[in-house]
């Protein structure tokens, strides 16, 4: 699917002038000694691969009077980037939640860093990017100025990572970021036993299966990582509605339901572990051919309805979006605080590669 007049690489726009802008292109992780088959048409790989060709002929045309072209350019990488690479990241990941915040005290007094300013971001404006066109160009956007923040404050110099949940949905927790290494986003929650979630959100309500974990995460380098801002869900019970960060009344207009309600709540200092509760029957709708399926889209309206499972009432259509929040669970399962798990980032990144691919 091509976009005109500009073309649109791995998570953000070329051609608008956007310097060191991240595409997705070919790396050395990717290449092989031995000669792969050919990808079949329609597949994922053969998308990917038409994609990757497009966006290096069209690096190849620019010269260095273009903000953007083949020296600037940055490449994201897969989650297993070289463990070096991978706590480089992490570091500046850490670095930005020291950084003192930047967020009106009025509007978000509980933010106590330069990451809970995203975090703050994304609870503001939860009803006004999420089940409808803004989805995808919104959370574009938002994964830039993340990195750029990383880069601009924390001297992060590699390009943003991203999770391929399609490599690893077999068992996420064996991924290189969820393995607990010292080089991952941490471990599963610690696992007790728990039952569903009622999810309630945007007028909807979806039953969450407990997974495999549930408590704080407990190995890695974010074992200890406190999240400042959004609610904190009830103890678990055999199966109940959790709140979440989310405004009681939908009805108040916009600028008034952002200070006077979410303000009030979800943007208070709350204090409380980086909790995850990684659940299998969610990966299982993270594979490649759940991706084909949301790339046949031909427009930006299927695109959304699909990656969130409401384009028809099919209850095998998989939720690629909603799907990767899941897998993870804990607070990833909070479609407003979300970002406050920096697994967030990597799964929106390789959100935005779909994206791009598309």
């Amino acid at each position: 699917m091509k976009f005109t007049p500009f073309l649109v690489a791995a998570g953000l726009l070329l051609g608008q002038g956007v310097r060191s802008a991240p595409a997705d292109a070919p790396d050395a992780l990717e290449n092989s000694a031995s000669p792969k088959p050919p990808a079949l048409p329609g597949s994922f790989e053969a998308m990917d691969a038409k994609y990757k060709a497009y966006v290096k002929s069209e690096l190849k045309k620019r010269t260095i009077l273009n903000p953007c072209n083949q020296l600037t350019v940055h490449t994201r990488r897969e989650g297993a980037m070289s463990k070096s690479d991978r706590k480089n990241y992490i570091n500046a990941v850490k670095c930005l939640a020291k950084k003192p915040a930047k967020s009106d005290k009025k509007i978000v007094p509980g933010a106590r860093s330069r990451f809970d300013d995203f975090v703050a971001s994304h609870i503001q404006l939860a009803y006004e990017i999420h089940f409808n066109g803004n989805l995808f160009a919104w959370h574009r956007t938002f994964l830039w100025e993340y990195e750029q923040a990383l880069r601009k404050e924390c001297g992060y110099s590699g390009a943003h990572p991203y999770w391929d949940w399609t490599k690893y949905y077999v068992d996420p927790a064996s991924s290189p970021v969820f393995d607990g290494s010292d080089s991952s986003l941490g471990s599963n929650g610690e696992y007790f036993p728990h039952g569903a979630t009622v999810l309630e959100a945007f007028g909807l309500q979806l039953r969450l299966p407990g997974g495999t974990g549930g408590g704080p995460v407990y190995k890695g380098p974010f074992a200890n990582f406190t999240v400042n801002l959004g609610l904190t869900p009830p103890d678990p019970e055999p199966s109940e509605v959790v709140a979440l960060s989310i405004p009681t009344n939908a009805t108040v207009p916009v600028e008034n339901r952002l200070l006077t309600v979410v303000a009030k709540s979800a943007l208070d200092y709350n204090p409380r572990p980086l909790t995850r509760d990684i659940n299998l029957g969610w990966s299982n709708q993270t594979k490649k051919s759940d991706v084909e399926f949301l790339l046949k889209c031909q427009n930006v309206d299927c695109l959304e309805k699909t990656a969130d499972g409401w384009a028809t009432t099919d209850p095998q259509q998989p939720r690629l979006h909603a799907a990767g929040h899941f897998v993870i669970g804990g607070l990833a399962n909070d479609p407003f605080a979300s970002p406050g798990d920096p697994a967030f980032y990597l799964h929106h990144a390789m959100f935005d590669r779909v994206f791009s691919i598309w």
